[in-house]
């Protein structure tokens, strides 16, 4: 009877801890670092609280999330190159950001002026077959993944110490700071400004002694930065429409199975509503501050900026980015 009794308590000391696998499986959760270099608190921030909802609630304890804001890890060299190597697992900032790394040259067409004609278009596209195919050549070359492009950022504006600008003549002999990406570079150019480029830390204190006479940005990082207070021009010319990327090291996303990875783009998409509706939010507010602060703020006649830059990207075409790429996007949209 005692042999019997053991028996029966070694068998269900077995089942057990055969039932205890999966709650030890859980507990021992791949935790996600995933950066920014957006503040606490941002829209950037809050769409990641979203990421980080969606992900632990739906992988059911096999990945958990860590935020980090403010370029805690790094700045987006420093991000891309820890993606690279592993030390960071997924990153979210600026879609062009990627071209940046080897492979990513393509993604400069997103600075062609006036390549979308909204926000909307813009995600819609760069979420498109042809683009998630660069996004695939890019994370073969480089080992960093774009594996969703949502969150509308603010439409890129021109702002200045001198104005109102209106018109593209407006602008000409003018300093404005601009990034170093150069479709940028020769769209301005061709305008007759004075292309100033310089880091966006220099940009407050070069306006505010007239180092330059204005610089272009959205409302998303020139607003928080106050630039207001020295440049007190505001013009909406929205010439650039860009978007928040999802990246992630390829070494990971290799690991996983296609369900997580189909895990990880829901959450991606789900997250980047929330950036887009935040932004939207920001921008109207902005107007509001910019107008508190006593600065102009104008919608100029972007019907001329846009035959001003017209056919400037036509040198890059089949050297940066796949020849015809810029025309394709125009009738996807109904363009031409």
């Amino acid at each position: 009877m005692r042999r019997q009794f053991l028996g029966w308590l070694a068998a269900a000391c077995a089942a057990a801890a055969m039932a205890a696998l999966p709650a030890a499986a859980s507990a021992q959760a791949k935790t996600i670092k995933m950066a920014t270099i957006a503040i606490h608190g941002s829209p950037w921030h809050k769409a990641l609280m979203k990421f980080k909802e969606v992900v632990d609630k739906e992988s059911h304890g096999k990945y958990t999330v860590s935020i980090y804001t403010d370029g805690q890890l790094g700045d987006i060299p420093q991000l891309l190159s820890a993606m690279q190597i592993g030390t960071v697992d997924m990153g979210y900032f600026g879609l062009s950001s990627i071209s940046f790394v080897k492979g990513g040259e393509p993604l400069n067409i997103i600075y062609v002026p006036y390549l979308f004609k909204n926000g909307e278009w813009a995600e819609k596209i760069l979420n498109n077959d042809e683009f998630n195919g660069i996004y695939d050549k890019v994370a073969q070359t480089s080992g960093v993944r774009v594996f969703g492009a949502w969150g509308q950022r603010s439409a890129r504006a021109i702002q200045t110490i001198k104005g109102p600008i209106r018109t593209p003549e407006d602008l000409r002999g003018m300093r404005l700071r601009i990034p170093t990406i150069p479709i940028l570079k020769a769209a301005f150019d061709r305008i007759g400004v004075q292309v100033t480029p310089m880091g966006m830390l220099e940009i407050y204190n070069a306006l505010s002694r007239g180092m330059v006479d204005g610089q272009d940005n959205g409302f998303d990082l020139a607003m928080p930065a106050k630039y207001y207070e020295a440049a007190k021009y505001w013009s909406a010319t929205d010439h650039v429409y860009e978007i928040v990327g999802f990246f992630v090291s390829e070494r990971l996303w290799k690991k996983m199975s296609d369900e997580d990875r189909a895990m990880f783009k829901k959450a991606s998409q789900e997250a980047g509503a929330v950036a887009t509706e935040l932004t939207r939010q920001f921008d109207k507010d902005s107007i509001d501050v910019l107008k508190k602060a006593g600065a102009t703020y104008v919608v100029p006649d972007k019907a001329a900026f846009r035959k001003a830059f017209e056919g400037v990207e036509a040198p890059y075409d089949g050297k940066l980015w796949p020849k015809g790429m810029v025309e394709r996007i125009h009738q996807i949209q109904g363009d031409k």
